[in-house]
């Protein structure tokens, strides 16, 4: 529903991949399909430099395998001496061009643009999804509020239906009829189909107070033109006043408050029509704000995931704790009475249709792709003996990659699973083609060495 976008509680992030990110789900229609399709072109785009790192790591390994019998030749004969053993050595490396620096370089650049990529779609989809989260939250959160500002309208108005036949009242969002507001939407309670009360729907509950702010010192603050400031009692405020009305009910310093009304006694609370009250309140928006879940636009589920927003794991609920909540988005994103509203209706709902958020499955995925594309991308060779990696340091990272994927596919949330899994089996498809590329483009350079060799014996023997 956009009539209640424009008052999050965390503001929509405008970096460049939350830009392109916002961009392709608006094209597409789906942000997980947007993501697949932002991960195929970056894989696109990428693969011309995979194969070019791939040729200098092929050749590297090539020259340095020619050089090895000449190396220790020279480290036998030099070893005692390490400033002549180092001359030595670059005289070997100078006579087959062979840099030790050059060939790091590109390989370096290459690492710093991946990490680079990596970390900051990372950083990027972490914000989009701490947008989201509190984007699908507050509107569960203003369709509760507004629910229980129906409530309070019937409840001042001495209309008691709402409560006495609350196992049939249900709710709906309407446009405004004639005599009403235009241009405003409606909350309307139904019973069996009549209309038996409605309410301007609010995304804003907040109101200014006759109470003039004061300061430290207890003088009145004035604005720049001197005339006194007024508190504003904000829209989390109201919201928890009528959650402690009608849901917790709580007395004293908590109790309900109202402008011009008198706090909830506690003989008020003690009375059978009181606890009905609150009986049938937790009846119908229970199952309004699951119908409004069940039903959202922004519905954050794909395939066996019922929220991508949280990790693909058994040891995951699809809804937030509250605490969860408050760790996802921030601290500084939530109100002093978020809890108390967030635990008034949040928790019912996860009762409801909360679930096992997953099962490992993107976990698994992603480490099981990530080492197929390294051991594929290892096959530049073509014969057995190239089918893995000759340095030690690349076995070691032919297996602590994938685990390292695997780790953030367990404990971050599901659409950057996604993008791992997508990315990885985009790179494991691609392999084979690169490295095709690179044996044909060995090949020629192989060729092109020969034919000068020969062309430089014949031109000696004439």
């Amino acid at each position: 529903m956009a009539f209640v976008s424009n008052l999050l509680s965390v503001s929509e992030p405008n970096g460049v991949w939350e830009t392109i990110i916002k961009a392709f789900e608006a094209g597409v229609g789906s942000y997980i399909l947007a993501i697949v399709l932002i991960t195929l072109i970056i894989k696109i785009i990428w693969a011309p430099l995979e194969t070019i790192n791939k040729k200098i790591n092929k050749k590297n390994m090539r020259i340095q395998a020619k050089m090895q019998p000449e190396l220790e030749k020279i480290k036998a004969k030099y070893g005692a001496d390490k400033n002549l053993l180092n001359q030595k050595t670059q005289e070997l490396y100078k006579k087959n061009n062979f840099s030790m620096m050059g060939s790091c370089v590109f390989m370096l650049v290459f690492l710093a643009l991946n990490l680079t990529i990596f970390f900051t779609l990372f950083s990027g989809i972490n914000a989009m999804a701490d947008y989201k989260i509190s984007q699908e939250y507050d509107y569960l959160k203003y369709n509760y509020a507004n629910v229980l500002q129906l409530t309070n309208e019937e409840y001042e108005e001495g209309d008691m239906r709402i409560f006495e036949n609350y196992e049939n009242v249900t709710f709906q969002i309407r446009d405004a009829k004639e005599g009403e507001q235009a241009g405003q939407k409606y909350l309307v309670a139904l019973l069996n189909e009549e209309e038996i009360g409605s309410v301007v729907f609010k995304t804003d509950f907040s109101y200014q107070t006759d109470e003039v702010l004061k300061n430290e010192n207890g003088e009145d603050v004035l604005d720049e033109e001197g005339n006194p400031v007024y508190k504003i009692v904000t829209s989390d405020e109201v919201i928890q006043s009528y959650v402690y009305k009608f849901v917790t009910q709580q007395e004293g310093e908590n109790a309900a408050y109202f402008a011009g009304q008198e706090q909830l006694t506690s003989a008020d609370v003690a009375t059978e029509q009181q606890i009905n009250k609150k009986t049938a309140v937790e009846k119908y928006s229970s199952q309004y704000i699951k119908t409004c879940y069940e039903n959202s636009e922004n519905k954050s589920s794909f395939l066996w995931i019922a929220n991508y927003w949280i990790a693909d794991s058994p040891f995951k609920n699809s809804i937030f704790t509250y605490d969860q909540f408050k760790s996802e988005i921030g601290q500084n994103n939530v109100s002093a009475q978020e809890e108390t509203i967030y635990n008034a209706f949040m928790p019912k709902l996860s009762e409801q249709v909360g679930r096992t958020n997953g099962y490992f499955i993107l976990a698994i995925l992603s480490i099981g792709l990530s080492f197929l594309a390294i051991w594929l991308g290892n096959l530049t060779g073509g014969k057995k003996k190239d089918m893995m990696p000759k340095q030690t340091g690349a076995k070691v990272m032919m297996f602590v990659l994938p685990i390292i994927m695997g780790i953030f596919a367990i404990f971050y949330n599901s659409v950057f699973a996604i993008y791992m899994v997508v990315s990885q089996a985009i790179s494991a498809a691609l392999a084979p083609l690169e490295n095709l590329i690179v044996n044909k483009w060995e090949q020629h350079q192989e060729k092109k060495e020969e034919e000068k060799k020969k062309s430089v014996v014949d031109y000696r023997r004439k």
